[in-house]
């Protein structure tokens, strides 16, 4: 009986660093042109929902620039899926696709709500940090640098 615990504890460490691997933190840059010019840094957390989907929810804070000049602070919240063209690092850069919801904050306007789609380039290293290039839509015209950790040889 006691030569079998280690194995078991063994087994549970696997299991718990496997669950623990599903939670891909991210960072990024972004830079949302509309009505106003805004530019954030985010931070994030995206769960792999399929081999090839993830969800994830990012928070930003940066400002905003209004066009009679002035700046304010600037915040938003998104909640996006991607889909990776291929998830398991086989090429040396990859497109995915996504889609959500988000919600800006402007000092002096109220919350609004958008609709977010985007289209992405993902390169590779050999680290586990894989950056990014993302174009979009959701509050204005997006443009973004990103870099997403993902477990060895998957995006």
């Amino acid at each position: 009986m006691l030569a079998i615990l280690p194995g078991l504890a063994q087994a549970q460490r696997a299991q718990a660093a496997q669950r623990l691997a599903r939670f891909r933190p991210s960072v990024r840059v972004d830079a949302i042109l509309g009505q106003d010019a805004i530019g954030q840094v985010a931070g994030g957390m995206a769960i792999a929902a399929a081999y090839n989907v993830r969800v994830g929810l990012d928070a930003g804070i940066g400002g905003v620039r209004r066009p009679n000049g002035g700046a304010q602070a600037a915040g938003r919240v998104d909640l996006l899926a991607r889909w990776l063209s291929d998830p398991f690092r086989q090429s040396r850069r990859a497109l995915h696709a996504g889609g959500g919801i988000g919600i800006l904050f402007e000092q002096g306007r109220a919350p609004r709500p958008v609709a977010i789609v985007t289209l992405g380039l993902e390169g590779t290293s050999d680290g586990p940090w894989v950056p990014g290039v993302e174009i979009g839509l959701g509050g204005g015209v997006r443009a973004g640098l990103t870099l997403r950790r993902a477990p060895a040889r998957q995006r």
